[in-house]
């Protein structure tokens, strides 16, 4: 229809001829075509966004609609040791080839398991609450529980995130489990305990937080008050109350953030207070604390450099000092922190390679009992590091392939040093 109305008038005028109507004709059918592509395409992504996320709606009003969106991922993981860990699944550190039902000439260690599965939603409310805030949620798990209660063939699904939050415009409140606020980063490797008691702080756990960011600004502050215990379950004097619920207490937490163009550096800090009913070499109570940076840093043409490094005290809680909080009644102080260098050597391919170290001071762990006392090698650990390289690629549509080495070293005091060559394998497809 246009074609043939630009082609009578321009007759009409006398400015056409047959070649130019017939060139006309071409252009506008070339445009046609250009148009119909573009609606193809975009009516495709329109079904690929609703499909990946799953969206149930819960009201048909568009101003009042709810959403429901479905995460999660399937994995497998293959892991061999040359060294004994604490646990093949769940390492937190290696034991001296001098602990009993320890070969001394080869420890090698061999385990497959899926326990990284994971599955979870996000859910968002349509409707703002007194017209300010909009409530969202979020629930996750997986399977991999340190304990290892049951067959590996029916392992226990653990809570990992379960959390209410109030979004206004420059803060929020969330209620609920999720990561604490200290030490936000991890290292790339070891997804079973991402380095915990090794280098890098930091667990889940139930808090309330309150976070402000304002709008505009390159920084952000929050502050968090969780369950002093959520990690360690301490109970030095055997009461079979929890030290820190005993103490009347929440831990608190805190961190400032500064952005600027090439990444983000962060300072944090935490205390907790525990309280036991009977003394405990001498003492009824006990006070954790850690203080420590956190920064992120692009360094152009693919590379960045990432890291933490802390100080503290009494710090089992929050996954440092090797595990060991308090010992004798004596609270155990440490530092430690970790630094990675990675390289993104194709949109869908990295290379990362880094240090991590947990250095409890000497003075506050007793050395190791001799076997076979009852509690030996239950403490005794007075350094924990390890050099890592990590390889990560990624598959289209969504399939990951994953592999690390660990070369990790525990030194305990009064006993020869665990150490261990490990290698982890895995495949992951997420959806």
């Amino acid at each position: 229809m246009i074609s043939g109305w630009l082609c009578i008038s321009l007759v009409s005028t006398g400015l056409a001829d047959d070649r130019e109507v017939a060139k006309l004709r071409r252009e506008v059918d070339q445009l046609k075509a250009v148009i119909e592509s573009q609606r193809r395409e975009l009516e495709e992504l329109r079904n690929r966004l609703s499909t990946s996320q799953h969206p149930i709606s819960a009201d048909k009003g568009t101003s009042r609609q709810n959403s429901l969106t479905f995460y999660g991922f399937l994995r497998a993981d293959a892991i061999w040791d040359t060294g004994q860990t604490n646990n093949a699944q769940t390492p937190f550190f290696i034991h001296s080839p001098a602990r009993p039902g320890t070969n001394r000439t080869g420890n090698r260690q061999f385990t497959v398991h899926p326990r990284l599965t994971r599955l979870g939603f996000n859910w968002a409310s349509g409707q703002s609450l007194f017209g300010l805030l909009k409530p969202t949620a979020k629930f996750e798990i997986d399977w991999q529980n340190a304990q290892r209660l049951t067959p590996e063939s029916r392992p226990i699904p653990r809570i990992r995130h379960a959390y209410f939050e109030l979004l206004g415009r420059d803060w929020n409140l969330l209620v609920g489990q999720t990561w604490d606020l200290i030490s936000p980063l991890f290292p790339s490797p070891n997804d079973d305990t991402l380095m915990w008691n090794a280098g890098n702080l930091g667990d889940r756990r139930p808090q309330i937080r309150f976070t402000y960011a304002p709008s505009g600004e390159p920084w952000q502050w929050a502050l968090a008050l969780g369950l002093t215990g959520a990690v360690d379950a301490k109970d030095l004097d055997g009461n079979g109350v929890f030290d820190g619920e005993d103490s009347g207490l929440p831990t608190l937490q805190t961190r400032f953030a500064y952005r600027i163009d090439e990444g983000t550096l962060g300072i944090w800090s935490h205390i907790a207070w525990e309280q036991t009913t009977t003394p405990v070499g001498g003492s009824t109570r006990f006070v954790g604390y850690s203080l420590g940076l956190d920064w992120s840093w692009d360094l152009g043409k693919g590379w960045s450099l990432r890291g933490e490094g802390w100080i503290g005290r009494n710090l089992s809680d929050v996954r440092g000092g090797i595990g060991q909080g308090v010992l004798n009644g004596r609270e155990v102080q440490s530092r430690g922190g970790w630094l990675e260098l990675g390289k993104q050597i194709a949109p869908d391919m990295r290379v990362s390679v880094g240090f991590t170290f947990d250095d409890p001071k000497d003075r506050d762990v007793p050395p190791t009992p001799v076997p076979p006392a009852a509690n030996a090698f239950a403490f005794g650990r007075i350094l924990n590091s390890a050099y890592y390289i990590h390889y990560r690629l990624r598959l289209k549509p969504a399939l990951e392939l994953g592999a690390n080495y660990l070369y990790w070293r525990t030194r305990w005091r009064g006993q020869p040093s665990g150490t261990d060559h490990r290698f982890n394998f895995f495949v992951q497809q997420n959806f």
